[in-house]
């Protein structure tokens, strides 16, 4: 490990000595991952604990941990919105979701709209004269650009888009895909199909054109644990009739070669071996490689270790043996959620698994995120190759995933709420420029998902400090490498989709979070779009549905001070800072039409709430008269 560190180190070197005039624009790849936790990353457990493994066991991540290495690391990095399609529209914006009004996985079509501002491969395209690649999964589900919605004429977001699932399916290129069933526009049943190394096709449940007893075969062959309520028995072998819960552990059918995500990365290194050449791409598809007179801005999606967690059976069978620590779940806890979080238990509780169970979620969970590492390495040497070879620049800018994920912490598995677990996804950043990006700097200060679209466009040459861009929520992630910004004395988040409408602040020594509308539903619909915006400000305490967690004493969050007394302070300065930033900075309010105009609704009631500033009361840590429940 540490003879390839070396190497990777004085390839760096060598790349930095033979590039060309450091004006040229540097080619430009940003890695996501999907739904994955930091503490499956050796590098970011060294950082925390100075200790390799999670907190629950041992991981195994070497090719991230060299790009830690080789980078500057940015491990206070949380999303704004723990959902995969409202997380990546804050990525690709720089904005808060109550900046652009889009909270969860509603489709949006905001062409026109005056609040509205382009993506960052818009903009690299038409201001920096960037060729944007994307492959593997996008997430984005604005409807004005071309797809398989839009209409022919529509603009697209990236010019070359080399696939994601379901092209790959239809080449068999994958080892899973879900088939909806429509009916007067409604949702019916799923099918999952599973593709195996001999071409066979097998499919859960079976349908009219499956083998008999697919099912079981499948859940013999792959050792699936799938999620299951209390009272509908195991997530195993014999629970076909129980409903179709996500595959929280198992087998991968294929070898680690052969996977959708071994494929996005592969067709991505195949498109840049053919720069300046016509091609037919892995899936059959005529394509024009790079130009190599042009930068790039390549964006990979990877899906691992997304459900369903499958492993391939040559990382699987490392981390089967291995016994975890499974977080533990008290009655305690659960009587202290407020309602919006007790909601999100009933659907997502997952401490009524049995031991073997949890073990086989989280082995499985490591091994996927250790087989994932992989991918990342090749991908990374791959695109370092290409543009050396151009005698280009480059950036690599790696994403520990698009929100977090539980593995029985609060009793739950899953994302979407208020937890560290949910909103915590450290960033590195890798520079031919060392200057920019050192190599093995840990940047402490909070940054968060807004700060991704800043530094693409800084790095691509763009000066993001004109008025053009005043728009932009974040900040570019060089300048708090070098020091050169006031920290932020906080990090905010606004959990929706699942729960409802609700916020979070966190800072240094606390986390509040609290209901900040009074509807009940995810969506903002036409009948609440700018009503009532002010309700949270003058709503009592326990209609807000408050948490507060002391972070000094309880890092894990698990004991809700909120009506301690002794705390009332510090909760009502956390209260006051963030429903005037999420309420009345800028808030945007949209019932999202399918088709014509949506009406937009703001409210500026704070302006320039968010400043970064915060002062809190300062007190001793305690947990008060202990009454850490509900009235």
């Amino acid at each position: 490990m540490k003879t390839t560190i070396r190497i990777w180190l004085a390839l760096l070197g060598g790349a930095m000595t033979s590039l060309a005039a450091p004006q040229r624009q540097p080619n430009i790849l940003w890695i996501l991952t999907d739904d994955q936790r930091p503490d499956s990353i050796a590098a970011f457990n060294r950082i925390r604990s100075d200790a390799p493994g999670s907190p629950l066991g041992s991981v195994l991540s070497p090719n991230v941990d060299r790009l830690a290495l080789m980078g500057t690391t940015f491990i206070n990095t949380f999303n704004h919105n723990p959902s995969c399609a409202p997380s990546r529209t804050i990525m690709h914006t720089g904005r808060y979701s109550h900046s652009t009004g889009v909270y969860g996985f509603e489709y949006y079509n905001p062409a026109g709209m005056a609040h509205w501002k382009p993506m960052v491969p818009e903009i690299l395209r038409d201001q920096a004269g960037y060729q944007t690649i994307t492959v593997g999964k996008l997430g984005i589900r604005a409807q004005h650009f071309a797809g398989k919605k839009g209409n022919p004429g529509d603009p697209v977001l990236y010019q070359t888009d080399l696939g994601y699932r379901n092209e790959f399916a239809a080449a068999g290129r994958v080892e899973w895909y879900p088939e909806t069933k429509w009916s007067g526009g409604r949702q019916g049943p799923k099918t999952e199909y599973f593709y195996f190394p001999d071409g066979t096709r097998l499919a859960w449940p079976e349908d009219a054109q499956a083998t008999p007893n697919d099912s079981r075969q499948i859940q013999q062959r792959l050792e699936l644990f799938r999620d299951y309520r209390p009272g509908t028995g195991g997530g195993g072998a014999g629970d076909e009739e129980e409903g179709q819960g996500e595959i929280l552990g198992g087998v991968n059918p294929l070898p680690g070669d052969q996977t959708r995500d071994a494929n996005f990365g592969n067709a991505l290194l195949d498109h840049l071996a053919h720069a300046g050449q016509n091609y037919t791409d892995m899936l059959g598809r005529k394509q024009k490689g790079p130009d190599p007179a042009k930068p790039v801005f390549i964006h990979c999606g990877f899906e691992f270790p997304h459900t369903p967690v499958l492993p391939p059976a040559e990382f699987r069978e490392k981390f089967a043996k291995l016994r975890y620590e499974i977080p533990t779940f008290t009655p305690e806890e659960l009587a202290s959620f407020p309602p919006q979080i007790a909601k999100a238990f009933t659907a997502m509780g997952s401490d009524h698994f049995t031991d073997a169970e949890k073990q086989q979620m989280v082995a499985d969970y490591y091994a996927y995120c250790a087989y994932g590492d992989s991918l990342v390495g090749k991908l990374a040497d791959g695109f370092i190759r290409y543009s050396e070879q151009q005698g280009r620049p480059w950036l690599i800018l790696y994403v520990c995933g698009d929100n977090g994920w539980k593995l029985n912490e609060h009793g739950m598995i899953k994302k979407f709420l208020q937890y560290d677990f949910d909103l915590n996804n450290p960033v590195i950043v890798v520079s031919s420029d060392r200057k920019r990006f050192p190599a093995g700097k840990v940047v402490a200060d909070f940054t968060g998902f807004v700060d991704l679209a800043p530094t693409f466009l800084a790095a691509a040459g763009i000066d993001i400090s004109k008025p053009d861009y005043a728009y932009l929520d974040g900040r570019d992630l060089a300048k708090t490498a070098a020091g050169t910004l006031r920290p932020r004395d906080y990090i905010i988040a606004e959990p929706t989709w699942v729960i409802g409408p609700r916020a979070v602040i966190r800072t240094r020594d606390y986390k509040f979070a609290m209901r900040i509308r009074p509807h009940k539903g995810n969506a903002v619909t036409p009948g609440t779009a700018g009503k009532e915006i002010e309700w949270a400000v003058k709503a009592d305490l326990q209609e807000i549905e408050p948490a507060l967690f002391d972070l000094r004493v309880d890092p894990g969050e698990i004991h809700n001070v909120a009506y301690d007394p002794y705390y009332r302070p510090v909760l009502d300065a956390l209260r006051a800072k963030l429903q005037n930033i999420v309420l009345g900075d800028g808030r945007v309010e949209i019932a999202w039409a399918k088709t014509g105009e949506s009406k937009v609704e703001t409210s500026n009631f704070a302006a320039g709430a968010d400043d970064g500033k915060l002062e809190v009361p300062v007190l001793a840590p305690s947990r008060g008269d202990g009454n850490t429940t509900r009235p």
